[in-house]
């Protein structure tokens, strides 16, 4: 105990213990439930995800582009931007303002843009990651004649699919070889003709019947748009030859794939010969990768492999390997990246604080390997950018961490820290919730008693007792202290049916007055008759 602490004496009033017991699981119940409401007035927090990119035809009426942003703590308003202007509902758009939904009806040029979401609440403001709509289309073919293309029966011959148009998302398109203008017979796909990614058409050998006197045309289909077009129209000349000659496996085509984090990666490879070699593909970890659920998918007969889920650890390069009599390698890379990372767990977290304290947020962006590096982070407080005030704000390391100086009620918000690199942006949030201590005064009475403080006696009637919240997750408020809370009810229920009879009792209890949050020992002992 320091120089400045004293001990005094006390008298107070105290009940018998089981009464006591009960009034303090009363007192506990009624903080529980003080300080569950407190967290029912937290700042929003949007729980809606989106992807990067949405694409819509224009001119066409629309069943299914609607969003929905959802965040917690409410009640909330919601409102949408685009390209940072408020969205407003018109002919073509409806917004609900109350449940967060943005509809498109008909898609118009002005309508393709940059889309956030903005919850609002009493105590601040959430914002959604920023995605693009962008529009779904299929340009067509120009016109142009006939070509004929030259090809040696067994030999690898490969038909171009010329001028072949833009057609964007491609994940929508495909491209298909129609045998014959105007009718419905396509060039069939199996071990010996493929197409690859560029949409050219690829016999690996080639047989004399290939050339059926009908020209082949490149058809581009569009899934979305329920549209195709075609052009290319290409006819073969096969030259035969009386004897099949063996082939070795040689590389007709070979795709590098991209994929981000989580999402799908695609490599692709290709090899003619005669007879068609098999495919083997070898991870960058150098094991021979079979067909596993939610993990690997060979499909194209051996010519496309998917990584359904990637990874960092999938990025490298993989064999594509030719077998037949002899073996033909072929690498093929992945690169898997991904938008600015946080990593760790004491990135961008909520906080609880008392007034008069400070509170620091981190947020340090990362790239992964042998990407470029993010931008220095962005830091706003309910969708607006901060004005730092040294009396206010302040940032250090680089601006990864920001420190909210005594901070007061207003400070109470959500922080955003932003930051971007050349697949993406990141957008993390966290919630500051700014509060004052608890403070609760116990009047207990019946029999008097003595405090020891440090030698030195007073008379009161009243035991003041401070008790302060300190910073801590919600769970605490919502699950721990209830559960305490009706264990101690039940405990003081039994001390109350054991212990009928009332008694006297003196308490002792010590304190350092010299420290700013109270620590006390009490210790209870029956008074002797007399």
């Amino acid at each position: 105990m320091s120089d400045g602490a004293r001990l005094f004496y006390k008298e107070i009033h105290v009940m018998p213990q089981h009464l006591l017991c009960v009034k303090s699981c009363l007192f506990l119940l009624v903080l529980a439930c003080s300080t569950k409401g407190q967290g029912y007035q937290l700042p929003p927090k949007i729980i809606s995800t989106f992807k990067n990119d949405y694409f819509y035809p224009r001119n066409s009426t629309l069943t299914d582009a609607s969003f929905n942003c959802t965040a917690q703590n409410g009640p909330i308003q919601y409102q949408w931007e685009k390209d940072g202007v408020v969205v407003q509902n018109s002919q073509y758009v409806s917004i609900d303002n109350s449940t967060g939904t943005l509809k498109f009806v008909k898609m118009q040029n002005g309508n393709y843009g940059t889309y956030q979401c903005f919850a609002t609440n009493d105590n601040g403001t959430s914002l959604s990651k920023p995605f693009k709509v962008k529009e779904a289309s299929l340009r067509s073919f120009p016109t142009s004649s006939i070509q004929e293309v030259q090809c040696k029966q067994y030999e690898h011959c490969i038909v171009p699919c010329r001028n072949k148009p833009r057609c964007v998302p491609e994940s929508h398109c495909k491209v298909r070889w129609k045998i014959g203008e105007g009718t419905n017979t396509y060039a069939p796909i199996n071990t010996r003709v493929a197409v690859d990614n560029n949409g050219d058409l690829h016999f690996l050998w080639t047989k004399p019947d290939d050339w059926t006197g009908l020209p082949y045309l490149c058809e581009v289909s569009h899934e979305q748009l329920n549209k195709s077009v075609v052009g290319s129209q290409t006819s073969l000349r096969i030259d035969k030859t009386s004897m099949a000659l063996e082939i070795d496996p040689f590389s007709v085509f070979k795709e590098d794939g991209k994929a981000l984090v989580g999402g799908r990666g695609v490599l692709r490879c290709m090899f003619s010969g005669y007879p068609i070699p098999d495919i083997q593909w070898t991870s960058p970890q150098e094991t021979i990768i079979k067909n596993i659920p939610s993990k690997y998918e060979i499909s194209d007969f051996g010519r496309v492999l998917t990584i359904l889920q990637s990874t960092p650890e999938n990025e490298g390069f993989y064999i594509c390997l030719g077998k037949a009599k002899t073996k033909s390698p072929q690498n093929v890379s992945l690169n898997v990246t991904s938008a600015p990372v946080l990593i760790g767990d004491n990135q961008m977290r909520d906080m609880t604080v008392t007034e008069g304290n400070n509170a620091t947020f981190r947020c340090e962006p990362m790239s992964l390997p042998e990407e470029l590096p993010p931008t220095q982070p962005l830091w706003k407080k309910n969708g607006v950018n901060l004005e730092f005030d040294e009396e206010k704000y302040i940032l250090t390391e680089n601006s990864k961490a920001l420190t909210v100086i005594d901070v007061q009620k207003s400070n109470t918000g959500v922080y955003q820290c932003m930051s971007e690199n050349s697949e993406g942006v990141l957008l993390k949030e966290a919630i500051l919730n700014v509060i004052d201590p608890l403070r609760t005064n116990i009047s207990t009475y019946d029999i008097a008693t003595n405090i020891a403080y440090d030698n030195i006696t007073t008379t009161g009637d009243t035991l003041t007792t401070t008790v302060k919240q300190t910073e801590s997750q919600t769970v605490i408020y919502y699950i721990v202290v209830p559960l305490v809370v009706v264990v101690l009810i039940i405990i003081c229920i039994s001390i109350y049916l054991y212990r009928r009879k009332k008694g006297q009792y003196r308490v002792n209890e010590e304190n350092n007055a010299n420290q700013h949050g109270q620590e006390m020992d009490l210790e209870q002992t029956p008074l002797q008759d007399g």
